[in-house]
Parts: C-alpha cells; sequence; structure tokens
C-alpha cells in the first residue's frame, strides 16, 4: 500500500487562496510558558545591546560549527544568545504572526560557569533560568541526538519548542505552518547571537523527537522543533 504523503497534505490543508475566508484573530493564549516551582532560578546578567561585529560583517562569518574543546561558557555567554528570545515590552526579536508567539525555549545545561548541571526553562519575561529537572543521562541524550557531531563536548543545547494551539487559536489551520516558522526564525536569531560570540553552534539535524520531548518532559500538543548544539 502506497504511503500516504502527509507532508503535502498538511501544506495543502494549511494553504491561502483567493476568496479563502482570512482567520479573525480571534482567542489569544499566554505568549509565554510559567513553571510554578522550579527546582532552582538562576538570573541572567543583562545583555548588552551595544557594540559587537557589525551586521554585514557577521552575516558573513555565518558558518556552522561544532564544539571542538570541552570547555565551560558563561552565563554572560548564554545572556547575549537568549537576548533575540527575550520579551522587551510585549515583543521579541523576531516577528510572530499575530503576536502569538508560539515558540518555548530550553536549555540543557552541561558546562556553564556557576550553574547546576541540569533542563532549564527560559523564562522570557523574567530573562530568568528555571530549572525543571537535573541533569539527565547524557548518554542517552546524545543518542537522542542522533549522534550528532560535536554533542558530547558541548556546554549547553537549546532546544525550541512550538505550541502550535497559540498560532492556531489566532490563525486558524495555518497556526500550525507558522508555528514552525517562527520556530525556524527564532533558532536562526539564537544561531546568530551565538556565532557573535565567537562561539561553536551547530543544529543537530536529526534526533529522534519523543526521546528529546521526554527528558524535557513536555506536555502534549508541545513539540520539539530545533535543537542546537553550543560550545567553544
Amino acid at each position: 500500500m502506497k504511503k500516504k504523503d502527509f507532508g503535502h497534505a498538511f501544506l495543502a490543508y494549511t494553504r491561502l487562496d483567493p476568496g479563502s475566508p482570512l482567520p479573525t484573530n480571534g482567542q489569544r493564549l499566554p505568549t509565554a510558558k510559567v513553571y510554578a516551582s522550579p527546582l532552582e532560578t538562576v538570573d541572567l546578567p543583562e545583555a548588552r545591546k551595544s557594540g559587537g561585529p557589525q551586521t554585514w560583517r557577521l552575516m558573513a562569518q555565518l558558518a556552522a560549527q561544532a564544539p571542538e574543546l570541552e570547555l565551560t561558557l558563561q552565563l554572560t555567554d548564554l545572556a547575549q544568545m537568549l537576548l533575540p528570545l527575550s520579551d522587551r515590552d510585549g515583543r521579541r526579536g523576531y516577528l510572530s504572526a499575530a503576536g502569538a508567539y508560539p515558540v518555548e525555549a530550553y536549555l540543557l545545561v552541561r558546562r556553564v560557569q556557576d550553574t547546576f548541571d541540569g533542563v532549564y526553562h527560559y523564562a522570557v519575561k523574567a530573562n530568568q533560568l528555571e530549572q525543571i529537572a537535573p541533569s539527565p543521562d547524557w548518554a542517552a541524550w546524545e543518542e537522542a541526538l542522533g549522534g550528532a557531531e560535536g554533542a558530547d563536548r558541548a556546554g549547553v543545547y537549546l532546544v525550541l519548542t512550538a505550541v502550535p494551539a497559540r498560532s492556531v487559536a489566532r490563525l486558524g489551520p495555518r497556526g500550525y505552518r507558522q508555528a514552525l516558522l517562527e520556530a525556524g526564525k527564532a533558532a536562526h536569531a539564537a544561531f546568530t547571537a551565538a556565532v557573535a560570540l565567537g562561539l561553536a553552534a551547530r543544529e543537530a539535524e536529526l534526533f529522534y523527537d519523543e526521546r528529546v520531548a521526554r527528558i524535557l518532559g513536555l506536555p502534549d500538543g508541545e513539540y520539539p522543533v530545533s535543537v542546537l548544539i553550543v560550545g567553544r
């Protein structure tokens, strides 16, 4: 029996044609996740908003690189890398259709100075890391990333997830497509910031979704979309 092309069905279901009713920007859901009782919280330092490489020079330097050394990162590195994802008066460093912001960010901390190893959620409004679980079995985590190059030498792993319901509530079925696009925007913004810091960063192109979701403790309706491996 021929396997159905679900990708084609997804694109067909979410397309807009002339004459189609446009989304009505309906129900608004929360744009950021909040943990009531994290194991630990880490206040990130204020990120620099000036200086550094000029835009065009930085764009010319953008290239994926796997970490080569098992070196420790600083909290200031994390603060700068996460700056594009932070909430600044209701907006972030990437565009979101209808202001739905369906993307969440998690950090698996492995080698960061003055910070416990473990699984953290990035609270975008407080600019704070919330520890939600202790360190995973790192060998199992590397296996979940499909044995991606440099995974064993990373200082942190940035995982971006999508909560499509936020976009769907505002945009209808088109929100599924938009949630994936915005996760890509957020991933590229964080990658660009990492390169600007002189860090080695690359995406884990293939990973086992269910294993990543289980390690992060994701609820139904929240899906891992991108994993960035970051180190030196």
